[in-house]
């Protein structure tokens, strides 16, 4: 009676255990899945066998990739950030085409055909892309009422710039009030670095106090009290100090160079006009070494591939990098909304110029006729 009772006791501990092994064990791979970031995509225009990438804007990393079967691709990823992050989708066949999400570890779908891309389409399952698309919308506007104004005035260059700049001057401003109209939200603080310079210290002052506290812990919230804190320098103003890592591995400060000219050099490895402006850099520090140093600092995120450029275009000069990206104090504090983005000091640490992208014979209007004009 006794063993009996035993076994049956045994056998009900055996289903019992199962049971919530089972269960857990499903629940554990139900949580799993939820930590995922799916994508399920419809693309007519395209044929089967044509390769797409998702890349994680931050790192410049692919994380995952698929091929176009059926008119269909299925991809998915673990985001580590509990922010939104942001991800590119991109074909590289025949032509490259893609389009931007916003999203975390969320099932995501979408259908679209090839020639949507990239602004034009609309994805389900992510809150925060459908507040990008508001911005996106805007985009695809730009993009084809430029394709309209290149067709109808081709022929008058001057007639075109000038529709052109009204045009852009538009949308800037339609996309100035999108932002703050939804400032408290990934999407707009993202577009933010875009348009920074057209935000007052008092408007961010306002803007940042609107945001939620898990937005204030963002790079995107903190980068906006930065700059509410520092005015925007302007030439006859005092340098912003910065500090980071040398190629040496050193960590190097504006205020460590003295008794010489400072010529800041924001460049991206991606940036065709920060690797077009080498060697003209190249000449001007050959040239003027004793009486000017330059300092890039770098926006990209990925240390080995930055290290790699430093490497591969035998950078002589200080090159720093933080791998803050667009989001380093000096990004922020100089107002610099792309690369390459240049600001000449003074030996005495006074901005003598500032200016976005380069053009043959910059640096000699810009740099040498300060360095000529001192000896």
């Amino acid at each position: 009676m006794i063993k009996e009772s035993m076994r049956k006791y045994r056998l009900y501990f055996i289903i019992c255990f199962c049971t919530i092994f089972t269960s857990c064990k499903n629940d554990i791979a139900s949580k799993n899945k939820e930590q995922l970031f799916t994508l399920q995509g419809e693309i007519t225009g395209v044929k089967d066998s044509v390769l797409f990438l998702l890349k994680n804007i931050k790192s410049n990393t692919t994380v995952d990739s698929a091929y176009v079967l059926n008119g269909r691709i299925s991809l998915e990823t673990k985001l580590d950030s509990k922010f939104p992050e942001d991800l590119l989708l991109i074909s590289l066949f025949p032509e490259v085409k893609y389009t931007k999400l916003l999203v975390k570890n969320e099932a995501v779908t979408f259908k679209a055909d090839i020639k949507d891309f990239p602004w034009n389409i609309d994805v389900i399952g992510s809150k925060h892309q459908d507040n990008a698309e508001k911005f996106n919308r805007i985009m695809h506007q730009r993009q084809t009422l430029n394709s309209e104004l290149i067709s109808k005035y081709d022929s008058n260059k001057e007639l075109l710039a000038e529709k052109t700049k009204s045009l852009s001057d538009s949308l800037d401003n339609e996309m100035v009030k999108l932002i703050k109209e939804n400032f408290n939200g990934y999407a707009a603080l993202i577009n933010f670095k875009h348009y920074k310079k057209r935000f007052s210290n008092e408007e961010l002052v306002e803007l940042y106090s609107s945001l939620n506290n898990d937005l204030k812990q963002t790079k995107y919230g903190k980068a906006v009290k930065l700059q509410s804190e520092f005015p925007n320098p302007k030439v006859g103003d005092n340098y912003y100090d910065y500090k980071a890592v040398n190629q040496n591995g050193d960590t190097i400060s504006l205020s460590n160079i003295n008794n010489k000219y400072i010529l800041i050099h924001f460049s991206s490895l991606a940036c065709y006009g920060s690797q077009l402006s080498l060697p003209d850099l190249k000449d001007i520090y050959k040239s003027h070494k004793g009486n000017l140093e330059i300092v890039s600092i770098s926006t990209d995120v990925n240390k080995e591939q930055w290290q790699n450029h430093v490497k591969r275009d035998s950078i002589p000069w200080q090159y720093l990098w933080d791998g803050k990206g667009d989001y380093s104090d000096a990004f922020i504090k100089y107002r610099c909304t792309g690369t390459p983005d240049y600001v000449l000091l003074s030996p005495e640490k006074i901005i003598l110029e500032k200016w976005w992208g380069y053009g043959k014979g910059i640096f000699d209007e810009r740099v040498v006729t300060h360095l000529n004009s001192s000896q």
